[in-house]
């Protein structure tokens, strides 16, 4: 399964992150019934093949809210849920370069879509997601930060969004890193 460039939704703009600018969806991934590619065939895409995510991998993404009220009264300013871990994601592929950013994608599962639109729906980014960051981790460490805003939640939570995440990286050893990390061996 090669996670498709034909579906990326454009108009998500740039986005304040960690040593890049933002995060977009994907509307399609390829498979064998619509002539794609499937994991490991050995495929490639600009030089990338997509691969099982290892679900054990230390990368998960945290969805912080950051406007300096919270919902449980603390006053601490800072909500945190998790979003979505290597266990809700299916695929990885990258990486590959582009406009000066290294980018990896990552397919989310069936069920860590709607994991993912439930925790988003349920955090109250869906309704006012300004106040709203997405901060994503490999072993504890920041890789990437992205202010939410209404295009890219309502990217985000389109029906027909398939799932695919685009992370770009101005660093190709972190982008290394997280690929590394999230495919299976």
């Amino acid at each position: 399964m090669e996670l498709s460039r034909r579906g990326v939704i454009g108009g998500l703009g740039a986005v304040c992150a960690v040593g890049a600018v933002g995060f977009t969806g994907a509307a399609a991934v390829g498979n064998e019934d619509d002539g794609g590619p499937g994991p490991g065939d050995g495929s490639e895409e600009a030089g990338a093949t997509s691969v099982a995510v290892d679900p054990d991998a230390p990368f998960e993404a945290r969805l912080l809210r950051e406007d300096g009220s919270d919902e449980d009264g603390s006053g601490d300013g800072a909500v945190e849920d998790r979003l979505f871990d290597a266990a809700d994601l299916e695929y990885v592929q990258g990486v590959l370069q582009e406009d000066g950013e290294h980018l990896v994608y990552v397919a989310l599962s069936e069920a860590g879509r709607e994991s993912f639109r439930d925790r988003l729906d349920g955090s109250g980014a869906t309704d006012d997601p300004e106040p709203f960051a997405v901060s994503m981790t490999l072993d504890g460490d920041e890789v990437r930060h992205v202010d939410l805003d209404d295009p890219t939640v309502t990217a985000l939570t389109d029906e027909e969004w398939g799932g695919v995440l685009t992370l770009p990286f101005e660093s190709a050893g972190t982008a290394e890193s997280v690929y590394g990390s999230l495919a299976a061996e």
